[in-house]
């Protein structure tokens, strides 16, 4: 199940990223066309096509997540961070959230549904991508922490006001997120801070699958099909991230982690001391 899940997860990932490569390539859903391929914003575009569509093949999955996520960590410290600290208010959110799942992909890999799996039949791995796998528990705390991070700070624009919107939005949509009513603020300071600690993961990864579910379908579908333009891209890729967080756990950086392996330890200490009846 969790292999296929994932598999899922980068597709629809690499479909929501080959829009932004598309509108600058052929204009997508009337965005701006730039064929300036010497200027960092033109050469996003064949680099996001390509990237995009090499990432819904599952091909060369693990070297394209780690360009593409340089490639959103340059974006972002170079046209974002300048208009401001916090990426909900300078317009850098897709960045930060697109540069930690791909950092993420690195690790996990492209799935069974992908032709890295097809040609990964047919060989044996290499040892440096058995080094690099294992460290996906890592990759995927890290992502849950960031984005738990970024989540809560939704929360307290909702309920206080807080961090208003600066830069890059505000001749856009509003992200969907924003068009929830007020009281869903201290759902989202309570469940961003559960995920940042990674206590209850999974329960509170659902509840708020259902609020972003909620928010695209109340917000960004009203405003039209794609999500690049009705402001529903952030709200599919946190999302996608909640979904896997719900089957796969908060990954090695937890709380729930700890928990468990105190809870293990404790159950083998009770074992150990059970005497064995004949």
């Amino acid at each position: 199940m969790l292999p296929y899940l994932l598999s899922a997860v980068r597709i629809a990932v690499g479909l929501l990223f080959f829009q932004h490569g598309a509108e600058k390539i052929w204009g997508f859903a009337g965005g701006r066309i730039d064929h300036n391929f010497l200027t960092m914003h033109g050469f996003a575009g064949p680099l996001e096509v390509a990237g995009g569509a090499l990432l819904i093949l599952g091909l060369f999955t693990r070297t394209t997540a780690f360009i593409l996520c340089g490639e959103m960590a340059v974006a972002y410290f170079s046209r974002w961070a300048p208009r401001g600290f916090w990426p909900i208010s300078n317009g850098g959110e897709e960045a930060v959230i697109c540069c930690f799942i791909f950092l993420w992909l690195v690790t996990a890999g492209a799935g069974p549904w992908s032709v890295d799996s097809l040609i990964g039949q047919a060989r044996a791995g290499s040892p440096l991508k058995a080094t690099i796998a294992s460290w996906e528990g890592y990759t995927r705390s890290l992502l849950r922490i960031i984005l738990a991070f970024v989540f809560t700070l939704h929360g307290f624009r909702h309920s206080f006001g807080y961090f208003p919107v600066s830069g890059g939005r505000r001749a856009a949509i509003p992200m969907a997120l924003d068009g929830l009513p007020p009281i869903f603020g201290g759902l989202e300071i309570l469940g961003g801070v559960l995920l940042f600690l990674g206590l209850f993961t999974r329960p509170v990864a659902v509840i708020l699958c259902a609020e972003l579910l909620a928010a695209y379908l109340y917000s960004a579908v009203p405003h039209g099909v794609w999500p690049i333009r009705n402001g529903g891209n952030e709200v599919l890729l946190y999302f996608l991230a909640f979904l896997y967080f719900v089957a796969a756990g908060a990954g090695a950086w937890s709380l729930d982690h700890l928990l468990q392996n105190r809870r293990r330890k404790h159950d083998s200490e009770i074992s150990a001391a059970t005497p064995v009846r004949t």
